[in-house]
């Protein structure tokens, strides 16, 4: 749902002109499906600005391609273990990487390369020219779905997003550690988020106080042998006050985007799940940096009533 893209560096100068820059301004970024694969790592930005600086933008382009690259920076995506050859073109080396990902063991190969042409006719290169074509699959990505209420089947709707990011918060004022079908989920999020070799990530888990905080972290320090090496939860629990926030909506928020549950963040009973589906949807821009300030960044109009001892994965 949430999408990594290697983008060409003169492709990025390209969209500094007028009619490029009404199309794509929007196209990218927190708030939309599709975030920047930053490639080569921390090298990326300096090999677009050397592009601007070799082509001579005019000072307007030189100011709407600072917007671009600021909008691009925002939910970036840094994948470690990259392999790059500076005798070889930008493009090559992206159809390199986008191969060697896609036969790993667990594969997790980027949606697409944008760049200005496509020589070698690759099946991951989506010409600049042929941006926005709507049977395109790898362009037109879904912002919604509707997966049966099945842990993995939750997982493999947002997997896209997981795989991506490094921090990952569980917003749900229902989840009881002694449950399974809130402990699946969140076990199965955190496999798929972890399964990029190489990552750590931070799973926060938000909920409400409905047990003695001696039972919840009796029941979560069972759930560390099923998760893996590398996932580490923490837990905070939380209490509506008067004229605070209400909590009780779901919502699943990196640090690439979020999205929210309509129904719930747990698995349905096992005779219903054929039958129950659930509603995930990506949040805008606005509705995403709300939620994100409130959870992640402690704003939240809630009353804070204990945060439970975190748990490590201990391998699966």
């Amino acid at each position: 749902m949430i999408h990594a893209y290697a983008i060409e560096p003169q492709v990025v100068v390209g969209w500094s002109e007028p009619r490029s820059y009404r199309f794509v301004w929007d196209k990218f970024g927190i708030g939309t499906p599709r975030v920047l694969l930053e490639f080569p790592v921390a090298r990326w930005q300096d090999e677009v600005m050397t592009v601007a600086a070799r082509e001579g933008l005019s000072e307007l382009r030189w100011k709407r391609l600072d917007e671009l690259l600021l909008v691009l920076r925002k939910g970036k995506v840094r994948r470690p273990g990259q392999a790059y050859d500076d005798a070889v073109s930008w493009l090559e080396n992206a159809e390199v990487e986008h191969d060697r990902r896609r036969f790993l063991v667990i594969p997790h190969p980027f949606a697409a390369i944008v760049a200005m042409a496509n020589p070698r006719g690759h099946s991951a290169v989506i010409a600049e020219a042929n941006l926005g074509r709507a049977n395109d699959p790898r362009w037109a990505v879904a912002t919604a779905a509707t997966p049966s209420r099945e842990a993995h089947a939750l997982a493999s709707a947002v997997a896209a997003m997981l795989h991506n990011c490094t921090e990952l918060h569980i917003v749900d004022p229902h989840f009881g550690p002694e449950n399974r079908r809130h402990r699946v989920v969140l076990e199965t999020l955190s496999q798929v988020a972890a399964s990029s070799a190489g990552r750590s990530l931070k799973v926060t888990v938000h909920c409400s106080n409905k047990s003695t905080l001696g039972f919840f972290e009796e029941k979560a320090a069972e759930i560390a042998q099923r998760l893996p090496t590398g996932v580490t939860v923490f837990f905070k629990r939380w209490a509506e006050r008067d004229g605070g926030e209400r909590f009780h909506n779901r919502y699943l928020l990196t640090d690439i985007g979020g999205v929210t549950f309509g129904g719930g963040l747990d698995e349905a009973p096992p005779r219903q799940r054929a039958s129950q589906t659930e509603d995930i949807n990506l949040m805008d821009k606005s509705q995403y940096e709300r939620r994100w300030r409130q959870f992640a960044g402690g704003r939240v109009q809630l009353a804070l009533i204990d945060q439970p001892k975190s748990i490590r994965g201990q391998g699966v």
